[in-house]
């Protein structure tokens, strides 16, 4: 492998591929858009230093959310990693089963005898049927740090169907750092995946790496690799957020057929964090791809964030403070005539692509020193008043001009009296 040196050095050629600089050329049509949401919030997403880790109760709230969402599946843990989190992983199997969740389980793992044995040791004591995502780095980078070669990757793929064959769960081959991986060495384990029965596969994009077209890439080109051996599976895309673009890419696996595709609540995870699953569940829903409960998916989203010690932005897609909020004159004007025409959709969508009304909130005009005369009549509109009246209109737009930030509504309704 050659080396670089310097600050700005990029890495050479045989360190990573890059599917990115590969045309996205589909051999077949995409499969017809069927695609599911899998939550990764109590696996991946707790791997990050600043998350909390929930107590156990907490962890089944959580449970809870996801399936009131319409969340279909979900990684509840890593079990191999010690006796105490298999302990909580078969406490909150056992609790999905006894209240009937509709989620399918999922467990991480590594390619390694005994985390194979800690996930079938969950299905065997909950009595329940789990699936084991079991995990293995394939890019050169990784291969050259470890030490790996692909006769050794091969070889963990084999022993792993083996042993999950053996044991009654069902195998999740995880492929870590798929997007940086070389079509030479996906094809050899795509061999050892097609030998070995393999049904699920998913494509890992590890460290953020991919753009939507290199994602495209890989995808197409894995869906071409089986298909012309006959081999039927069903891909999954795991994504991280470094460059930005991991809802971007999660949607267009999602366009491309990939059956489940991975996030995590508020975006939660190592480094720059994993696709967001709740952006996803909003554009998947908006776009009439799948149904949730955007209004359960906001209140999962506000019990998760101050478990998890996480704090929702006030300009966050659909679930921040503010994103449903304007001062600007234009837009109330817009928003006041939407509302007379009594069409709460009208209203909610003319100057946004999410409508409030979804999550449970409403459109908020607010009246500050970049308000105009339809800010107040707005707000006079919505709270019963007289929005005709002069003197209130006057006096309330007067003292917002002096008042730094936004008045209150008892602000407002405090001048209003004083001009009766």
């Amino acid at each position: 492998m050659n080396s670089t040196t310097g600050h700005n050095a990029h890495p050479s050629p045989d360190v990573w591929f890059n599917w990115n600089d590969v045309e996205a050329v589909p051999a077949t049509p995409a499969p017809a858009y069927a695609g599911k949401l899998f939550d990764e919030t109590l696996r991946d997403g707790l791997q990050a230093p600043h998350i909390r880790n929930p107590s156990l109760d907490q962890k089944l709230m959580l449970v809870e959310h996801m399936a009131r969402t319409g969340v279909h599946s979900a990684d509840l843990g890593f079990p191999g990693s010690d006796p105490v989190a298999l302990k909580e992983c078969v406490e909150i199997a056992r609790y999905i089963a006894e209240n009937r969740l509709p989620l399918v389980q999922g467990y991480a793992g590594r390619t390694h005898p005994a985390d194979i044995h800690a996930i079938c040791e969950i299905a065997q004591q909950a009595s329940v049927p789990v699936d084991a995502y079991l995990f293995i780095g394939v890019s050169p980078i990784r291969q050259y740090v470890e030490d790996w070669d692909l006769t050794s990757i091969q070889r963990h793929v084999r022993e792993s169907a083996v042993a999950c064959r053996r044991e009654g769960v069902e195998f999740v081959l995880v492929l870590e750092d798929a997007v940086r991986c070389t079509p030479e060495v996906l094809a050899g384990v795509y061999d050892a995946a097609v030998e070995s029965g393999v049904a699920r596969l998913t494509l890992c994009d590890t460290v953020g790496a991919a753009l939507p077209g290199g994602a495209a890439s890989l995808i197409h080109w894995s869906r071409r690799y089986f298909l012309d051996r006959g081999h039927p599976v069903a891909f999954e895309w795991h994504g991280h957020n470094d460059r930005g673009l991991a809802l971007a890419n999660s949607l267009t696996a999602l366009a491309l057929g990939c059956e489940r595709v991975h996030g995590t609540v508020l975006g939660i995870g190592e480094r720059a964090g994993n696709a967001s699953l709740d952006q996803l569940i909003v554009n998947t829903h908006l776009d009439r791809h799948d149904s949730y409960d955007l209004k359960a998916l906001r209140d999962y989203c506000a019990y998760a964030a101050p478990v998890l010690g996480v704090d929702i932005p006030q300009n966050y897609p659909a679930l921040g403070r503010d994103v449903f909020k304007t001062s600007a004159g234009v837009h109330a004007s817009a928003i006041l005539k939407a509302h007379e025409k009594g069409n709460l959709l009208v209203k909610d969508s003319v100057y946004s692509s999410v409508p409030a009304s979804f999550l449970g909130r409403e459109q908020e005009v607010l009246i500050d020193e970049a308000s105009g005369t339809n800010n107040v009549k707005y707000w006079l509109t919505v709270n019963g008043y007289d929005s005709s009246n002069a003197a209130y209109l006057k006096k309330v737009l007067a003292k917002a001009k002096s008042t730094r930030g936004p008045l209150t509504d008892e602000q407002i309704r405090q001048i209003i009296a004083t001009a009766e």
